[in-house]
C-alpha cells in the first residue's frame, strides 16, 4: 500500500515512479493471496476464494492498465510537441481513443477489487467484533467503488467529475493489512516469551 501512495502523490522522479506505480499490483496479487489464509480458517467456504482470485486478478488487472496508460502517455508526448495544428488535432483523436482503452481497464480493476473487498469483508465478519466492524466498512467501500464505477461507466467516476472510492478502499486495505500484521507480530511476541 506504500508504493500506492508513493506512486499517486510522493514528488518521485520518473523512474522511481514507474516502478511503485507498476510493483503496486503484484503486490496487492500478493497481498490478496495471503489474505486467503487469514480469512480460511474462520470462513471455510467459496466466498473467500473468490474474493482471493478476484484479487489477484485485480492486481494483474491494474499492472496492465497502468503500463498500457503510461506507455500511450509517453509514446503520444513524443508527437505532440509539432507546430502543426493539423497534426496535434490527429494525435488528439489518438491520444482520446487510447485513453478509452485504459479507462476501460482501469474500470476493470475497479470492479475485481471491488468484488474481492466485498467478500473479503463479509469473510471478516466470522471473527471477533473489531474484524467485524473493519468487515463491515469495507463491504460498504466495496460496494459503493463497484456501484459508481458502473453508474459512470464508460467513464471512470473521478474522470466524470463524481467521487473515486478508490483511494478509501487502498486505505481500508492499509489498516487491513496493518491490523493483520500488528496481530502476527503480537503471536510471535508472545511465544517467544
Amino acid at each position: 500500500m506504500v508504493v500506492y501512495f508513493a506512486a499517486a502523490f510522493a514528488p518521485l522522479p520518473p523512474l522511481a515512479t514507474y516502478v511503485a506505480a507498476f510493483a503496486f499490483g503484484p503486490m496487492l496479487a500478493i497481498g490478496c493471496a495471503g489474505l486467503f489464509y487469514f480469512l480460511i480458517n474462520d470462513d471455510f467456504s467459496p466466498r473467500v476464494t473468490i474474493a482471493t482470485v478476484s484479487g489477484v486478478a485485480a492486481g494483474i488487472m491494474l499492472l496492465l492498465m497502468l503500463t498500457v496508460q503510461q506507455s500511450s502517455f509517453a509514446t503520444m508526448e513524443k508527437h505532440t510537441g509539432t507546430g502543426n495544428e493539423d497534426i496535434k488535432a490527429g494525435y488528439k483523436y489518438i491520444t482520446d481513443g487510447l485513453n478509452s482503452v485504459h479507462f476501460g481497464m482501469d474500470i476493470a480493476w475497479d470492479i475485481l477489487i471491488s468484488i474481492a473487498t466485498i467478500l473479503y469483508g463479509y469473510s471478516l465478519l466470522k471473527k471477533t467484533i473489531y474484524w467485524k466492524v473493519l468487515g463491515i466498512v469495507g463491504s460498504l467501500l466495496g460496494l459503493l467503488l463497484l456501484s459508481f464505477n458502473l453508474y459512470h461507466f464508460p467513464t471512470p467516476p473521478e474522470s466524470a467529475g463524481s467521487i473515486d472510492w478508490g483511494p478509501f478502499v487502498a486505505i481500508w486495505y492499509i489498516v487491513l493489512f496493518s491490523s493483520i500484521t500488528s496481530l502476527l507480530l503480537r503471536k510471535k511476541v508472545f511465544k517467544a516469551a
